[in-house]
């Protein structure tokens, strides 16, 4: 069946206003398409504020890159220079610690003691007497370091002492063997285990009587590790910020421990290690700028083992750019209040009369058509003035004729519907009324005939009570639970005879356990309206195919037929009130009624894209698992 809204005929009834808003084209409706409430138009004044903003913007963002190149780049020059300045205060650091351990080494490896207990093989391989020979050490050494390693001629370790925790656990230090063979002290940088060092590696002499002629009787080693403590002790000197590098692993620095692996990767990823050392190198590091220089880190072959890379913030010229950025906006601000004052002032008496035919226009296009329009000017506004005055009045009565014809139309319309729907019941009724004027009839005839007459009356009831209830938008549902097939099966058997007379070719596949909590009489009405529309598009010896399944928690059904299809232009809309077409009959509101129903069991209709001909429309509707 295909009803119609009885809202359409309420709202034709209401006011010219609330029906068929009056259409004037404002300018921002003409530029944008936009309602008037949604944008204003750009008005004299605001066309002087953004000229004179624009031209204000334009000379401070000219100032501002003034300032960014001359007085921060001069800025940045001037840091660049200090970190220049750094670099022999960082060699003269990073040298008197490596004389500190030189001293110390020294100093130990000229020791009487250690020559003594080295000179007797049994003393120099009891480590007890080499722990209390190296206590005796520290004490005569002036400074002592993290790490002291004592060995053999031939590099083996029989000795290693950590101040400030476990000592590495080697047994061999080759570098110490090269030392005994040159039998000169050595400066370089080891890995030792997973930690880093710098370590001095000083010769015990044992002289002969040939002053050319000396043996070697042990190795000591003197050594800082280079970790957190000695990163923070050169950053207090040199105020900035330290890295030990060792390939593109960090083994410590001065950094905080949530952006160090941030600065491994901005370091990894530049270049320098292939710029000129003397020049520092820009690099970011977690959001922030730094100027880097590195200092290679050898070992004892002169070889590079690693690097040390010294970072120092631009923070107070980035400081310095945001006072001035700071100071720009404010003066900004206060150059668009001063352009905003002064193209008010100069824009009032000129644009006061056009807002106020603005308004009225606005007002005219948005369906008020009795609020005459003011003549406020001179001129060419009080020109403009009487012909808005008198596109008003002609527009007011266009309107109610229009208004006049759409209310017809619509009547029309609701009266095509309800007699088209109602006439087959009428003819149900007029023939049964026929049939029961012949007294001849069987006493069971009669019956079936006022049965059938019954039946037709509550089916002419029923359609009114749809209609009305569609129009409210309220469905009283009287649900009970019970197999969907049920539904369908009665819907298909009252359509029967049209079917066979048509030769369609009807498939049904709904399985028996699929039940729904359901008003069974208006969801037939629902599948009523989709198989009558289907009849009514199909040629002679179509076919229409209804499938039902379980998914995801509801019963949904899906029914084609292989007709023409729904037109591309009304896809959209097919579901609106009198909408039809490529149908030998109907007005357009079935399935807006089917819509309706679907909804007010808490399920949807929606109609499918798929590839091929005729139309497909799937429902779903909330499926009960376990019938009452």
């Amino acid at each position: 069946m295909e009803s119609s809204n009885a809202r359409n005929l309420t709202d034709t009834a209401g006011s010219p206003a609330e029906r068929m808003p009056i259409v004037v084209s404002t300018p921002e409706q003409t530029t944008s398409g936009k309602s008037p409430a949604l944008r204003r138009p750009q008005s004299l004044r605001n066309q002087l504020f953004l000229s004179s903003a624009l031209l204000t913007s334009l000379i401070l963002i000219v100032a501002a890159w003034v300032i960014n190149t001359q007085v921060v780049t001069e800025a940045r020059e001037q840091v660049r220079a200090e970190v220049e300045t750094l670099l022999p205060l960082y060699d003269s650091v990073w040298n008197e610690h490596a004389r500190r351990l030189v001293t110390m080494g020294s100093t130990m490896a000229s020791s009487p003691i250690i020559k003594t207990v080295f000179g007797d093989a049994r003393a120099a391989s009891n480590r007890e007497t080499l722990r209390e020979m190296l206590v005796d050490l520290r004490t005569e050494a002036p400074a002592p370091g993290d790490l002291v390693l004592l060995t053999d001629g031939g590099g083996q370790i029989m000795l290693a002492d950590q101040t400030d925790g476990s000592p590495p656990q080697l047994t061999e230090l080759p570098a110490a063997r090269q030392v005994a063979e040159s039998q000169t002290p050595e400066q370089t940088f080891t890995l030792l285990g997973e930690r880093l060092f710098q370590l001095v590696l000083t010769p015990v002499l044992l002289h002969s009587g040939n002053t050319e002629i000396n043996n070697t009787l042990a190795v000591v080693g003197t050594g800082s590790e280079l970790n957190r403590a000695l990163a923070d002790e050169i950053k207090r000197r040199i105020h900035s910020e330290v890295i030990f590098f060792v390939g593109q692993r960090v083994y410590a620095s001065s950094l905080p421990a949530n952006i160090e692996a941030n600065a491994q990767q901005a370091i990894a990823a530049s270049n320098i290690n292939e710029v000129n050392s003397e020049q520092p190198l820009e690099i970011t590091i977690g959001g922030n700028v730094y100027l880097a220089f590195a200092r290679q880190l050898v070992n004892v072959n002169g070889e590079r083992l690693g690097q040390v890379v010294v970072l120092r913030s631009l923070a107070s010229v980035g400081q310095l750019f945001r006072a001035l950025s700071n100071r720009l906006l404010v003066l900004w601000t206060l150059a668009i209040v001063t352009a905003w004052v002064l193209s008010y002032l100069i824009a009032r008496r000129i644009t006061r009369p056009l807002e106020v035919l603005a308004t009225s226009a606005r007002a005219l296009g948005q369906g008020d058509d009795e609020a005459p329009v003011p003549n406020v000017a001179y001129g060419e506004a009080g020109q403009l003035a009487r012909a808005f005055e008198q596109m008003r009045q002609s527009l007011k009565q266009t309107q109610a004729a229009l208004l006049r014809n759409e209310r017809l139309a619509t009547i029309g319309q609701m009266a095509s519907s309800i007699i088209h729907d109602l006439r087959n019941p009428l003819a149900t009724m007029t023939t049964a009324a026929e049939v029961l004027k012949n007294d001849s009839l069987t006493a069971e005839r009669r019956h079936t005939m006022l049965a059938t007459q019954l039946r037709a009356a509550e089916r002419m009831s029923g359609m009114l009570t749809e209609i009305l209830e569609f129009s409210r938008g309220d469905y009283r549902l009287h649900r009970q639970v019970q197999p969907l097939s049920d539904i369908v099966q009665h819907v298909t058997q009252e359509l029967g005879p049209q079917i066979a007379r048509l030769k369609i070719q009807l498939t049904a596949d709904l399985p028996a356990a699929l039940h729904v909590d359901a008003d069974a009489e208006r969801l037939a009405r629902v599948f009523e309206n989709l198989l009558l529309n289907s009849l009514q598009a199909l040629p002679e010896g179509g076919a229409i195919a209804m499938r039902a399944r379980a998914h995801n928690g509801l019963a949904q059904v899906d029914f084609q037929d292989n007709g023409p299809g729904i037109p591309a232009a009304i896809r959209e809309r097919v579901f609106e009130p009198f909408i039809s077409q490529g149908k030998q009959g109907g007005t357009g509101l079935g399935l807006a009624i089917a819509r309706g129903i679907v909804v007010a069991h808490g399920g949807t209709i929606r109609l499918e894209n798929h590839d091929g001909a005729g139309a497909h429309f799937r429902i779903e509707l909330p499926l009960v698992t376990t019938p009452l």
